[in-house]
This record gives C-alpha cells, sequence and structure tokens, in this order.
C-alpha cells in the first residue's frame, strides 16, 4: 500500500495556536473560521487532524492543563518548605494567566466553566482537571509538610487549588498583579500555617 501524504503543519505549533485562539475568544465566541485562521490550516484539514469544535476544545484543555501541571512540578521541585512552594506554584501561575492584553486567565476554569451546562464531554473533562490539581497540591504539601495531620492536609490542599482557580479567573476579569500578588501572598501564608499546627490530640475517656 503506497503511504498517505505527510502532513504538512507541525503539529504541537498548531495545538499552540488552537489553545491560543480559545484563551483569547472563549468557547462560544470562537468560530471554526477563527481556528482556520489562527492555524493556517484550512477547515477540511483542520476537522481531518483535530476533529469537531468541541474536540479541539478538549484537547486544548489538556494541552493548556498540561502544560501548566509541568511548569509547576518544575519550579517546585527544589521548594524547602510547603510555604516556599506555594508562593512559586501561584507565582508561576500568574505569570501565565497575566500573559497577553489585559490577561487571558485560565483555560480550564474561566472558559471550560461556562460552556459545563450545556456540553457533558466539556463538565466531565472540567472535573477530571479539578480532581488533578486537589492530587496535585495533595502531593504536593503532603511532600512538604509530613507532620501535618489529615484533614490539616485536606484542607490545606483544598485551599490551595481554591486559590489557583480564583487567580485564574481573577487575571481574567483585569486583576492587576499587584493585587492577585497579594493574595497569593496571603494564602501561601496561611496554608503553610494551617499545615504547621500541631496534631490534634485524641480526646480523654
Amino acid at each position: 500500500m503506497s503511504r498517505g501524504r505527510p502532513r504538512k503543519f507541525v503539529e504541537a505549533e498548531v495545538r499552540s495556536a488552537i489553545v491560543d485562539c480559545f484563551r483569547t475568544k472563549g468557547y462560544a465566541a470562537t468560530s471554526l473560521d477563527d481556528l482556520a485562521r489562527a492555524t493556517g490550516l484550512v477547515r477540511p484539514s483542520l476537522y481531518a487532524a483535530f476533529g469537531s469544535k468541541e474536540q479541539m476544545f478538549l484537547g486544548a484543555m489538556e494541552d493548556f492543563a498540561a502544560g501548566i501541571r509541568q511548569q509547576l512540578e518544575v519550579v517546585t521541585g527544589g521548594a524547602s518548605s510547603a510555604h516556599t512552594a506555594l508562593t512559586q506554584v501561584f507565582e508561576t501561575a500568574l505569570d501565565i494567566y497575566l500573559d497577553g492584553e489585559g490577561g487571558r486567565g485560565c483555560l480550564v476554569f474561566t472558559t471550560a466553566t461556562a460552556e459545563a451546562p450545556t456540553h457533558p464531554e466539556i463538565r466531565a473533562r472540567l472535573f477530571q482537571q479539578i480532581a488533578s490539581n486537589d492530587d496535585f497540591f495533595h502531593r504536593l504539601l503532603t511532600r512538604h509538610a509530613p507532620q501535618a495531620d489529615p484533614p490539616s492536609l485536606e484542607a490545606a490542599s483544598a485551599l490551595a487549588a481554591a486559590t489557583l482557580h480564583s487567580l485564574g479567573i481573577r487575571a481574567r476579569a483585569g486583576n492587576e498583579r499587584e493585587s492577585l500578588m497579594h493574595l497569593a501572598a496571603t494564602a501561601a501564608e496561611g496554608i503553610a500555617a494551617l499545615l504547621a499546627q500541631p496534631r490534634a490530640t485524641a480526646a480523654r475517656t
């Protein structure tokens, strides 16, 4: 059998362009023509390689989340404490969320949430990303605060994830970097203090 014609584009570059397009315009306002212009591909080629608009958005969610998570794993690799690790996470996330004119925020938590009620697959993928973030923070804080009791660790992980989500939303809404950095610093300090609390002692019988 003869081999098919080779693709005339670099897939990683096209996927990155799809992410940028959805981050800039959102899901509903992004048309297939917008995606075609952003990627430099004609619509039939775009369909053939990446599927429908919803499939492209689901792929963009995965690519964006994986890219952020990879950066967060790298920057926290040498952290000496929970406070330092959280500060690095939030500052790195803000660098990403505030890129572009006016700050584009988080593709997952500022775009997917609006589509979740009417797009079951997007909703399911959003749930997966929330669970993945929870797991990331639980692993991170367990590593840096092994002395914390389980309830405090669970609460701290949830607060850290909620802070990350909030930073993405606030960046999209136009909050200034200074105010977001203050929020991040306050959250990191509070979460670290929660983890430093002594283990609860069993009640006397």
